[in-house]
């Protein structure tokens, strides 16, 4: 790689990332939880849609009257363990509206890796519309569609199932 001829602004995402790489460090896990942030309880969320379950998918726990929502990943067993602020395992005892999103693009443009970085006041002027393809039903992608709540008490780990339809 040609370092000397990085423009300013790959200069920038270099060191975004590298200092995004430094501040999540090599997948440690044991973050400790701030002292502002109330104590969590365990809770894992499995999702299966049709009977199966859906692995990679998004899943938002959107705390009801409070600031400390939770989200997670789904695995190959459609199980998401919740984590608050996206680092600590765990949520904040309360109600949660959830939603679940899974989608694809789908005619994605091609990327011309030679091609110029264009001014700044022409970005997104060019570019191709994205389009996308949601693998579960679009309206569990929204907290007020979905239609998917839980309520977690303090202490007691929490594991719920949602059954997601057409």
């Amino acid at each position: 790689m040609n370092f000397s001829k990085l423009t300013l602004r790959s200069w920038l995402k270099l060191t975004c990332l590298l200092l995004l790489i430094s501040i999540l460090g090599c997948g440690n896990t044991n973050v400790e939880k701030p002292d502002h942030i109330p104590d969590l309880t365990a809770c894992t969320i499995t999702v299966t849609y049709n009977g199966e379950p859906v692995e990679g998918a998004t899943v938002i726990a959107a705390a009801q009257g409070g600031k400390y929502s939770a989200a997670g990943t789904t695995d190959s067993s459609g199980v998401a363990i919740m984590k608050t602020d996206a680092l600590y395992d765990g949520v904040v005892p309360g109600d949660f509206k959830v939603s679940v999103t899974k989608r694809i693009q789908i005619d994605a443009p091609e990327i011309d890796l030679e091609a110029p970085e264009p001014e700044p006041e022409n970005i997104g002027l060019t570019e191709t519309p994205v389009h996308l393809k949601y693998l579960v039903p679009k309206k569990y992608a929204s907290l007020g569609t979905a239609g998917l709540k839980f309520t977690v008490t303090e202490g007691t780990p929490h594991e719920v199932t949602f059954e997601l339809v057409d």
